[in-house]
């Protein structure tokens, strides 16, 4: 099998991608008399941060604990799936120039 027919095979069984990154915030309240007044910030909170198709913008939303290492695979998928699809693009640029 090509490295072509490699690459396109291996791109289909990734799995589930999402695009974007996850961000760790510590957070103060406002409140004067609470310890984040005194530097102990409360978190972390997780965000995802991900591109809008509606805007061009980067979005965010804010994500359970719980989800934070199945989003993290998720996103390292999409990036495999971005590295993998570029280099296809390339092989086929050169296939084509042949």
């Amino acid at each position: 099998m090509s490295t072509y027919e490699e690459l396109k095979e291996k791109t289909y069984k990734l799995g589930e991608l999402s695009p974007g990154s996850i961000q760790e915030r510590w957070l103060t309240c406002g409140n004067p008399d609470c310890k984040c007044a005194r530097g102990k910030k409360h978190g972390p909170y997780y965000y995802f941060a991900y591109p809008d198709r509606e805007t061009g913008k980067t979005a965010q939303v804010s994500i359970p604990k719980d989800v934070v290492s199945d989003l993290e695979r998720r996103i390292q998928n999409y990036e495999k799936f971005r590295d993998d699809l570029w280099e296809l693009v390339e092989i086929e640029v050169e296939m084509r120039k042949g």
